[in-house]
């Protein structure tokens, strides 16, 4: 009779630590947030959405660091450990971000409906693949794969305007973004969810590293750059109009 596998006690203990780095950043991230947020004069949708950000993966982290959101999953030709909370954290937390980016850039309500509808459906995707078996699994993966690229398509087109809205800030960003986000269909392979190549304390190192940077380390540098609420009469960006 095998062993029966529980959570958080069957974590190896890098595994936690990690959990844990995670939880502490995104906690401290969403407070710094919180409180650049009310000590303005007007607080900005921007600070508002960040801030969400950092608070729902904080929640995640925690859950994930208390053995809740987590599989033992022995359908698959090896046993593996899938993170399932990871991806009720990014269904949430990845729109905001494009939201935010879209504010910045002043986008038009279809592109950012766009954005952020094919990036849940990646979302989704990725989700499913995981908990599915090999081979089905790899075409959910590729299913994920292509609303990301439409997604990185549209960030690169629609969002870079003529107008100059979210100006250096907008452009850093984005590919802060884009870089960040490339990593996780790569650890979807390589982890546990794929190929189960990759140990689990570097899969949820790498994932840990990588979610701090797209989401702290992404509303430091928003929010170091979101100017005072203008006059709300400020015309879209038209980029977001054109549909090539």
């Amino acid at each position: 009779e095998e062993p029966v596998v529980t959570f958080p006690d069957d974590y190896p203990n890098s595994v936690r630590h990690f959990l844990l780095i995670g939880f502490l950043g995104m906690f401290i991230g969403a407070i710094v947030f919180f409180y650049m947020g009310i000590s303005r004069k007007v607080n900005t949708i921007t600070h508002v959405l960040t801030f969400f950000i950092a608070a729902v993966a904080a929640c995640a982290y925690y859950a994930m660091w208390a053995g809740l959101g987590v599989e033992y999953k022995t359908t698959d030709t090896t046993p593996r450990v899938i993170f399932w909370a990871r991806y009720l954290d990014w269904v949430v937390t990845t729109p905001l971000i494009l939201a935010d980016l879209a504010l910045l850039s002043r986008a038009d309500t279809p592109t950012m409906i766009s954005l952020i509808g094919n990036d849940v459906l990646m979302v989704i995707c990725g989700l499913i693949g995981a908990l599915t078996v090999a081979p089905y699994k790899y075409m959910w993966w590729v299913a994920g794969l292509i609303f990301f690229i439409i997604v990185i398509i549209q960030l690169l087109q629609r969002l870079n305007n003529a107008e100059g809205y979210g100006g250096d800030a907008l452009k850093g960003l984005s590919w802060l973004t884009i870089i960040c986000w490339i990593v996780y269909p790569i650890v979807w392979i390589v982890g546990s969810e794929g190929t189960g190549a990759l140990g689990l304390s570097q899969e949820v190192g790498i994932i840990t590293i990588t979610d701090l940077i797209a989401k702290i380390g992404f509303g430091f540098y928003l929010l170091a750059n979101v100017d005072s609420p203008e006059a709300e009469s400020v015309p879209l960006n038209q980029s977001s109009q054109q549909y090539v």
